[in-house]
């Protein structure tokens, strides 16, 4: 019994060495009872995630256009061919009632085919002088407002010639109102003579030969 108590002690003490060895401090002195300090996870660093700056975009900059009220100011070019004839006949009418000429009756203007009807009053048809002044007297209008819508230093500088009808007919009438003659003038005529490149000549012989009688036509003079 005695060796086996012996064997059991000395199996005892190993047991205890190697329980020390693992839970002791090595090397060190103390009791046996060391407290353990729990370990802290360090936790991972979060890096600041920088956002993207947009970059603007073509629609983002540029401001939406904005449909704005028409408004009367308009500008002359926004102008279509009715209203500039319009303009063109109370232009017309404006020089008949500043010379107090009476001969003015009516006035019609056709934009759809670049064109102004005019018609007139002839004083006398049995005074040939009167006859024949009143048969040119639309010509000389027409040509005094070529010459200033094409002027540069005229009294109409924001018009040119797109504010003149290409052609003007004209209606005399008798002081009854029955047609005496008609005629017709066309702006390449007044605009060659106003830039000398036709005579007064010229000009007056290719108006003349437009003249065509009416019924109530005559060559009676007095």
């Amino acid at each position: 019994m005695t060796g086996n108590k012996t064997i059991f002690s000395a199996v005892a003490i190993v047991l205890l060495i190697m329980f020390a060895g693992c839970s002791g401090p090595v090397g060190g002195s103390g009791s046996g009872e060391e407290k353990t300090t729990p370990t802290q996870t360090a936790e991972p660093t979060q890096r600041a995630t920088k956002t993207p700056t947009p970059v603007p975009t073509e629609t983002e900059s540029t401001p939406l256009a904005t449909e704005e009220p028409e408004t009367e100011s308009r500008g002359e070019e926004e102008l279509s061919r009715a209203e500039k004839f319009e303009a063109f006949d109370e232009n017309l009418q404006d020089v008949y009632e500043a010379q107090a000429d009476d001969r003015y009756v009516d006035s019609e203007t056709n934009p759809d085919n670049n064109s102004y009807h005019l018609t007139v009053r002839m004083r006398d048809t049995t005074n040939r002088t009167k006859t024949v002044e009143d048969r040119l007297n639309p010509l000389w209008k027409y040509q005094a407002a070529v010459s200033e819508y094409n002027a540069e230093n005229g009294n109409y500088e924001e018009r040119d010639h797109t504010w003149i009808p290409d052609s003007v007919n004209v209606t005399f009438v008798t002081q009854d109102g029955e047609v005496f003659q008609t005629s017709h003038i066309k702006y390449l005529w007044a605009y060659k003579y106003y830039s000398d490149e036709w005579s007064l000549r010229v000009l007056m012989g290719k108006y003349s030969a437009t003249l065509e009688e009416g019924p109530a036509y005559h060559d009676k003079w007095k």
